[in-house]
């Protein structure tokens, strides 16, 4: 009997609880579980088995929907919404800050866009320097980025459309290239510690990629070879209709072969989401 106390009070109204561990990540972008619950009947009349029909789907990871190729271009399979954020800018001559600037180039034929240039005290963690929404499949996403010296003339600038070593990419769980000496020596930007674990592994959103840069050297291997000149993540979003959630038909399929009432019409709504309080 208290089991079925419990059972039937659970069901006077259906109840929808979102899902989510954004809080329990550094990245940027919830990315919260989608899903519904069917449940019939909602009001459990004795002798009467209730039918659950549970349906959940988990955000596709950065692996799923792009490719991210050796030299850190980002290569879309789907229709993403993107969102670039600069997370550290270390350069300094002596004690002076020096300034840096990060291009973005959306589509292998697109023009460079400039989306930042500044110094440490510039950058803003959480501030969002470029947002593209629907960008389509089989896009190809490069990043660019030079430094400036003290006296204003320009380092060579390095980019991922290249083949350079002094950008990388990375996703979560990836590891730091042995040739990058300050991570193995502990010399890590603290901007960067969010980031790796105890081993020098990336650790990161599911749909976040992390692009490092060394804007003063192009030797590998050198001391001061520390890829933390200028920092950002890209966060591809998934757009709303590519997630493809949860099957409707199969659910009402579900309903009818185990006989149970079968889901009124509008009942659930276009996102496929019960409403509170149906009976």
């Amino acid at each position: 009997m208290a089991l079925f106390l419990a059972l039937g009070s659970s069901l006077l109204g259906d109840t929808v609880t979102p899902l989510s561990n954004a809080g329990s990540s550094g990245h940027k972008d919830p990315y919260t579980p989608v899903g519904s619950i069917s449940v019939t009947p909602t009001v459990v009349q004795p002798g009467v088995r209730p039918r659950m029909v549970w349906g959940i789907r988990y955000p596709e990871s950065v692996a799923d929907i792009s490719e991210l190729d050796p030299n850190g271009t980002i290569n879309l399979q789907q229709r993403v919404d993107l969102k670039i954020r600069v997370m550290g800018v270390a350069l300094q001559a002596g004690s002076t800050q020096l300034p840096a600037a990060l291009w973005v180039r959306v589509g292998a034929s697109a023009p460079w866009e400039l989306i930042f240039y500044g110094r440490a005290g510039d950058v803003q963690p959480d501030e969002v320097v470029f947002e593209k929404s629907g960008v389509p499949a089989n896009t190809q996403i490069d990043f660019s980025a030079r430094s400036q010296t003290a006296s204003g003339a320009w380092y060579e600038t390095q980019s991922t459309s290249g083949s350079s070593l002094s950008v990388i990419g990375m996703v979560n769980g990836d590891k730091v290239p042995d040739f990058v000496p300050a991570y193995e020596q502990g010399r890590i930007e603290s901007f960067m510690t969010q980031f790796l674990d105890e081993e020098n592994h990336v650790v990161l959103g599911p749909r976040d990629v992390i692009h490092t840069f060394e804007l003063g050297t192009s030797s590998p291997g050198a001391w001061w070879f520390d890829m933390q000149d200028i920092v950002c993540m890209t966060t591809l979003c998934q757009v709303e209709e590519e997630q493809s959630g949860v099957d409707r038909s199969q659910l009402e399929t579900d309903f009818a072969q185990g006989r149970i009432i079968q889901v009124t019409a509008g009942a659930v709504d276009d996102r496929g989401v019960i409403k509170p309080g149906r009976r």
